[in-house]
């Protein structure tokens, strides 16, 4: 995956496991986040993203993520339904357009009646009746927001991948103060993803449970030195503000 995307992306993706794995029950509401972001790649690089979930008149959902930089501008949406705490992706799009970059698109489609997942970009189509829990990328980091929500300590993801799956998996190591740059001292949940132990990489982030598990920090480590950080800077959830 290019730098510049995996500056502003937090990671995930989604197998969804049965509602009876929860402990408690969880929904959805209107929010809006935006995160600085710094990449390390011998000089600093500084950017900013807004991500936003919207309900539709149809029911469905809308989750957004944007970005607007000198070097790079992002917009990236998925459309679902939600369903037993469940994210169900009905339809992703991603575009990535900037300077001294390849532009990229990608548009999936997800037709639960015939179990395929429709590339319009590349016209193909891959079967995923052996993924039944299969989600998008933006699907899926919703959907590790679910699940930490309701109490799950350890979580297990795929999303496609070139017309194949990969799989993710997550978990909970322990509970920190977090000194952050824009609301002080923080209580979060930090978690892991799992990696193979020879992984050149590692990534943890922070989850504030006293505002609903958002995220507020998210820091990748690579022994390459190539090195980012993503930071809370505000954020509404259910058309409350969040004050520092």
């Amino acid at each position: 995956m290019d730098p510049i995307r995996r500056l502003f992306l937090t990671v995930a993706a989604a197998a969804v496991l049965p509602s009876t794995a929860f402990a408690q029950d969880v929904g959805l509401y209107p929010m809006t986040t935006t995160y600085g972001a710094e990449l390390e790649r011998g000089i600093t690089i500084s950017g900013e993203a807004t991500r936003s979930l919207e309900p539709t008149d149809t029911g469905r959902w809308v989750y957004r993520f944007d970005v607007d930089s000198f070097v790079a501008d992002i917009r990236e949406s998925s459309r679902f339904r939600f369903e037993d705490q469940t994210v169900i992706s009905e339809r992703y799009r991603y575009s990535l357009e900037g300077f001294f970059l390849s532009n990229r698109y990608r548009k999936l489609d997800f037709d639960w009646n015939e179990n395929v997942i429709v590339d319009r970009e590349n016209n193909r189509r891959t079967d995923m009746s052996d993924h039944p829990g299969v989600q998008d990328q933006l699907g899926a980091q919703l959907q590790l927001w679910v699940d930490l929500r309701a109490g799950r300590e350890t979580m297990e993801y795929v999303i496609p991948d070139e017309g194949d799956f990969k799989d993710y998996q997550f978990e909970v190591l322990r509970e920190e103060t977090l000194d952050t740059r824009e609301f002080g001292k923080v209580e979060t949940v930090v978690v892991k993803r799992v990696r193979d132990e020879d992984s050149p990489r590692t990534t943890l982030m922070w989850f504030a449970p006293e505002w609903d598990h958002l995220l507020v920090r998210l820091e990748q480590t690579n022994e390459d030195g190539e090195d980012f950080e993503i930071y809370l800077k505000r954020a509404t959830l259910d058309g409350e503000r969040i004050q520092p």
